[in-house]
């Protein structure tokens, strides 16, 4: 009996520990799956200043959270980019604002987070001693006919009293690759340039002189605080909803490499000649007093974004998709 009963007690043993391991296996498992289940997210940011105020991240690739991995493009081309959030293929993108209601029209796949830069473009001439006044009846080269640059520097002059259709011959370039040369051949003596290509420009001409900085005229008309937004953060409405602290995470490392740029400005030129920017290191370095890069959240932008929006559907409504996008545009408000 007593036999049996040993025996028994053995076999029952046997089994509990079968059950146990069979357990622990499942357990690390499914533990060693969550570990390897990475999910990989797409970044774009456009060459310029916008892929300058994330080149810490893309240089250094930290760890926003585990279980992530953030695949970081900078994309050349403006159309490429532009047909790329279309197609709503990035998970995260930094693109022109009037960009970000254009898609949000189109099929409200993205949300905007906040803003990584504000105007930084600028009216200048190789003249003297020029005002805005001065631009009357004289040909000012500018970047893309209908695009950012454009509409918001015949938005300002016009609220500044000029008739922008009579008073002013406008002519464009693709891109801010053509403009610079245009200006240091002396081809025009005016044009409206964003940083860094500015800084380019007066490196090689000192008479090329600011006559308006486009962002601060903003302010003052539109009583803003920051101006015009120029370079927006979109996020996949999906990914907030469903990834909201990664979001969250991942827009305060952003901010806190903006910081970082202005404090360690060397550092950040390298960084960019390392990431594949267009702009040279020294440019870079000289241009971040001008470029206005600076991380607001939506939360504190949205005002600014609501002025931008009502200026360029009051401009043409075909600059923002067709219409003033509503308030579900904002992850935050």
């Amino acid at each position: 009996m007593k036999k049996k009963l040993s025996l028994f007690l053995v076999a029952v043993l046997s089994m509990l520990t079968f059950v146990g391991c069979g357990n622990s296996n499942t357990t690390q498992s499914e533990s060693a799956k969550n570990t390897t289940e990475i999910k990989e997210i797409t970044f774009v940011a456009p060459d310029g200043l916008p892929a300058i105020s994330v080149a810490k991240l893309i240089k250094e690739k930290p760890e926003v959270k585990s279980g992530y991995n953030i695949n970081y493009t900078i994309e050349k081309s403006s159309e490429s980019l532009v047909t790329s959030v279309m197609k709503s293929e990035p998970d995260i993108a930094i693109v022109p604002s009037n960009l970000a209601a254009t898609v949000f029209n189109k099929n409200k796949e993205y949300k905007i987070a906040g803003t990584v830069g504000f105007g930084s473009f600028y009216i200048g001439s190789t003249n003297e001693n020029q005002t805005f006044e001065d631009l009357k009846g004289k040909e000012v080269y500018n970047i893309g006919k209908g695009l950012t640059p454009d509409i918001i520097a015949k938005t300002i002059l016009k609220d500044k009293g000029i008739d922008v259709d009579k008073d002013i011959n406008f002519s464009y370039v693709a891109g801010v690759n053509e403009l610079a040369p245009i200006i240091l051949s002396g081809k025009t003596q005016y044009a409206v340039i964003p940083e860094p290509a500015l800084s380019t420009v007066q490196s090689k001409n000192e008479k090329f002189n600011v006559i308006l900085d486009l962002n601060e005229e903003w302010k003052k008309i539109n009583n803003s605080k920051y101006g015009y937004p120029q370079a927006t953060i979109i996020v996949k409405k999906d990914l907030y909803e469903n990834h909201k602290e990664f979001v969250k995470e991942f827009l305060k490392q952003i901010k806190a490499g903006i910081e970082w740029a202005y404090s360690d400005k060397e550092t950040l030129g390298t960084y960019c000649e390392e990431i594949g920017v267009s702009a040279k290191k020294l440019i870079i370095i000289k241009s971040m007093d001008k470029s206005n890069i600076k991380y607001v959240d939506i939360k504190d932008s949205y005002k600014e974004y609501k002025t931008y929006f009502e200026k360029l559907n009051a401009f043409d409504p075909k600059t923002i998709g067709g219409s003033i996008p509503d308030d579900e545009i904002f992850m935050e408000k």
